[in-house]
């Protein structure tokens, strides 16, 4: 798979990688922040989301724009997760659909999306269930079978 532009930082003692995980039509983008460790990566109570600007460019970046994205950053909510795969590439699950749906008569409306952070593949979308029901085995087989997608341009 082809890596999504990336730019690191040293924050804290720490090496952060910033992604830039997606863009909408809009051309506005979901920046991501993990924490890169010497076995992998940190665990996903550190990872920071931003926007990023239409036409701002992560590997273009100087340091003062990343950290400054960085300080901006927000944490992961309740519904959202961020895991691993088999290769060592990060992905968000993200739930969608109506919060007080919470398996009552919206089921239907409500899923999970699930988007690779660190590299291009194709999102993908599970119905009727949010992160929370979605166990880490059930993530990763999600994501495992995938070398021959077509990469979407979300």
């Amino acid at each position: 798979m082809t890596s999504r532009p990336s730019a690191e930082i040293e924050i804290s003692g720490g090496t952060w990688v910033l992604f830039d995980a997606g863009r909408s039509p809009s051309g506005l983008g979901l920046g991501y922040f993990a924490e890169r460790t010497r076995s992998g990566w940190a665990g996903s109570e550190t990872d920071r989301r931003v926007v990023l600007e239409p036409g701002e460019e992560v590997a273009s970046l100087d340091e003062g724009r990343i950290r400054e994205l960085w300080e901006s950053g927000t944490p992961l909510t309740t519904t959202e997760r961020r895991f691993v795969d088999d290769e060592g590439d990060l992905w968000l699950a993200q739930g969608v659909g109506p919060a007080w749906a919470d398996r009552g008569t919206a089921e239907a409306a409500v899923g999970t999306r699930v988007r690779c952070v660190s590299s291009v593949a194709t999102v993908i979308m599970v119905a009727g269930r949010g992160p929370a029901d979605l166990s880490a085995e059930d993530l990763v087989g999600l994501v495992r079978v995938r070398a021959d997608e077509v990469a979407e341009p979300t």
